[in-house]
């Protein structure tokens, strides 16, 4: 089915409500957005659905399924070598992630491979747009728009920006035992930069309110963090609208490494569920997701990676609301996938004359190099 056709037979439906998305776990204002030069987004001209699709009369819905893929060509998805990568991408119907984190455990961050050290240039293409249950089971119109990251990205806009993984002292009961007993030196970790990678991302997609600033402290509590957004809409009479921010609990993470088959080089998939509470004056939003990635080295020096990811909407269970009934009907299973392939290279440095190496620099303003 082509994106205009879906939009015309959908023109009709609908209540009011505030369109907004998650990508990454980064909460985002959704919103018309300014066309990207390298050819990621163009301007739209279709007529805008309502702010809700979610019809009135619940027990004539139908649940048909719609993927949205790029005109003219169909996506053949590289090959999935994880477990947990199996289990969670590209399946056509997908439950929350249930391994929950235990809010009281200090090692609650999500670690990767070390192969991901450095910084990375990334290309992101957006290849196909799925709505298991239909578009009318989505809980905002800018999810059949576009997607969470761009309220009008659609499958083929590809999008570049930067990203950071470095090192750190994991805060793990060995790692403890480690340093209080004097048994040698604590054992690091890869992490995600997750305030650099927030900010670069906001700005690469061109969010109509993109994100300032990240608070977060992976040391203190990992599964925890707050983000701040620019000054965005205005009132009628011009008028700021009030600061917005959004609060990010993640709730479940998995993780796995593995091997490509054929070549024996390293893949490592991640997985993490996460709530985000959009706070502005007046509103409230709730909004559940997930993002699936899987990482693959695809060059001898590892320099080079490829990666398939999956963001996966869900609807947040209150009984006392429309979504929480639509919620229920699905069995609280995902209503939209977003599948995106992901060409990383990694950034190096001439650290001295002939020597290049991967650096990063960490939150804390300190250029790592391996």
């Amino acid at each position: 089915m082509t994106r205009s056709s879906l939009l015309k037979t959908l023109s009709s439906i609908g209540t009011s409500a505030t369109a907004m998305g998650i990508g990454f776990t980064i909460p985002t204002i959704s919103g018309a957005a300014e066309m990207q030069v390298d050819g990621g987004f163009e301007s739209s001209s279709y007529n805008m659905l309502p702010d809700k699709i979610i019809p009135g009369n619940l027990s004539s819905r139908r649940r048909d399924p719609v993927i949205i893929g790029e005109e003219g060509n169909v996506w053949k998805p590289p090959p999935i070598f994880t477990k947990l990568g199996k289990s969670r991408l590209l399946v056509s119907e997908l439950a929350p992630l249930s391994a929950s984190l235990n809010p009281f455990a200090s090692d609650n961050e999500l670690y990767y491979d070390s192969f991901l050290f450095g910084s990375w240039s990334v290309t992101a293409n957006l290849k196909r747009k799925v709505y298991p249950f239909g578009p009318q089971y989505l809980p905002s119109k800018s999810l059949l728009e576009g997607s969470p990251r761009n309220r009008i990205e659609q499958p083929g806009n590809i999008v570049s920006y930067e990203t950071h993984f470095f090192s750190t002292i994991a805060n793990t009961a060995s790692n403890r035992a480690t340093k209080e007993l004097g048994l040698g030196v604590p054992k690091t970790e890869i992490i995600a930069d997750r305030e650099f990678n927030a900010v670069n991302m906001s700005s690469a997609y061109k969010q109509l309110v993109p994100v300032r600033e990240l608070r977060w402290n992976p040391t203190k509590d990992p599964t925890r963090y707050t983000v701040l957004f620019d000054a965005g809409l205005l009132t009628e009479d011009m008028r700021p609208l009030g600061e917005r921010k959004g609060e990010v609990s993640i709730s479940a993470r998995r993780s796995e490494t593995g091997s490509d088959t054929d070549s024996g080089d390293p893949v490592f998939c991640s997985a993490e569920r996460s709530r985000s509470v959009m706070l502005s004056p007046g509103n409230v939003v709730i909004s559940d997701t997930e993002t699936v990635t899987e990482y693959r080295v695809v060059s001898k020096d590892g320099n080079h990676v490829k990666a398939i990811s999956r963001i996966a909407v869900y609807l947040t269970p209150n009984p006392n609301s429309r979504e929480g009934v639509l919620w229920q009907e699905t069995g609280g299973k995902a209503v939209a996938f977003f599948d995106y392939e992901m060409d990383m290279k990694r950034k190096l440095e001439e650290v001295q004359p002939g020597d290049f190496r991967s650096c990063v620099l960490t939150p804390k303003d300190v250029i790592q190099c391996y």
